[in-house]
């Protein structure tokens, strides 16, 4: 299998990613914030989203050089994270009062900073590598603007990460990059 074939397939893997996130906001607002529609699709988003987020990276890793597997990385610790918070929830339930403790508030930290920080540093290099058209940049900046939408439990923040990564993934899949930027057949 040749490079070219594995970017497509982890692009492929973005796209899914995206869609499981998507369908985080039509759950949580039949079934309620934290039901286990949601969380479903949340955990499998957030496995999803660690795989396929190195498709991001790969697809500029000579325009965005360490910053950009230091952002993806990031992304992916921080998804890493979140999916052992989500199992947390379902191990417990969702109707059980929330876990506290050191190594609870250390995972929820290094989530935030690894999702925020890596998203945020991602869209500015995927901006500054124009191997991805730019809206795609600005999608995951739309998404980390959506965070401070003033909606009770902000449930579509997830509508528009998922749709960050549906973009990504598309692009990735359909080969819709810079010719500077696509491995050799």
């Amino acid at each position: 299998m040749n490079e070219l074939r594995v970017l497509r397939w982890l692009g492929m893997i973005c796209l899914l990613a995206g869609i499981a996130r998507i369908g985080m906001t039509p759950t949580a607002i039949i079934w309620g914030t934290d039901s286990v529609p949601e969380l479903s699709f949340g955990y499998a988003a957030c496995i999803l989203m660690a795989v396929g987020s190195i498709a991001g990276y790969l697809v500029q890793s000579k325009e965005t050089g360490l910053l950009g597997f230091i952002s993806v990385l990031g992304i992916t610790i921080g998804n890493i994270l979140t999916t052992a918070l989500l199992f947390s929830v379902f191990i417990l339930g969702a109707s059980a009062p929330e876990p506290d403790g050191l190594i609870m508030a250390i995972t929820g930290v290094g989530s935030m900073i690894g999702l925020s920080g890596g998203t945020l540093l991602f869209a500015v290099l995927t901006f500054r590598a124009k191997v991805l058209p730019r809206w795609v940049a600005g999608l995951h900046v739309l998404m980390l603007l959506s965070a401070f939408l003033p909606v009770e439990d902000n449930v579509y923040f997830a509508f528009f990460w998922g749709l960050a990564y549906v973009g990504m993934g598309i692009c990735i899949w359909t080969g819709r990059l810079t010719p500077r930027s696509q491995p050799e057949q």
